[in-house]
């Protein structure tokens, strides 16, 4: 008769021993740690802990405005972006944008606020969203603009000209310039 485990199931003869077989099999496999790292395949991967070779996780200190600023940084130092928006833009057309930009676009431009047409700052940011959108067309093929930098899977081009908007709003003391959020916004209600 088969020699009963410590606390096998009570299950009959047949299974006592079984449940020995894979006992055998089992411990010295899980006395090894490296094998144990197969579940955590199944478990995914404990919080906290890096793998070798696996970059550090850092957190994002930065505020969204710090991340703008950096991002206009590149793009100004990079491209020709200021130069081609200060021919393109008279600057009563950006102090508009600039004022606009500052009552909220979601507060003018939704709908539980009446019709988007009759608010007044609607050819304002319509004036904006389809400048943008032009200028997108006309500056793919320039060259200068082969070292832009851009957010995510943002359109590179489209960022880069609202960086420079955003460079003169600043230079002129807007209190919300330009940013990609905002762009968002504009291709929601615009788009």
């Amino acid at each position: 008769m088969d020699k009963v485990v410590d606390s096998p199931p009570k299950f009959g003869k047949i299974q006592a021993s079984h449940y020995k077989i894979v006992q055998k099999i089992l411990q010295p496999l899980f006395k090894r740690r490296h094998f144990l790292k197969i579940f955590d395949i199944f478990k995914g991967r404990e919080q906290g802990i890096r793998r070798e070779g696996e970059p550090p996780i850092n957190k994002e200190e930065r505020s969204y405005d710090q991340l703008m600023n950096e991002l206009m940084a590149w793009n100004i130092e990079h491209t020709n972006i200021l130069e081609i928006l200060r021919q393109e833009i008279e600057e009563e057309r950006l102090l508009n944008w600039s004022d606009a930009l500052e009552k909220g676009i979601r507060k003018n431009l939704d709908s539980s606020s009446g019709r988007k047409e009759e608010n007044p700052y609607f050819p304002v940011y319509l004036d904006l969203y389809k400048f943008v959108r032009s200028l997108r067309t006309k500056l793919l093929g320039n060259p200068s603009m082969k070292d832009m930098k851009s957010v995510g899977k943002s359109d590179s081009l489209a960022v880069c000209i609202i960086c420079g908007i955003r460079a003169l709003q600043k230079d002129k003391g807007a209190k919300r310039p330009m940013d990609t959020l905002q762009w968002m916004v504009l291709e929601r209600y615009l788009g």
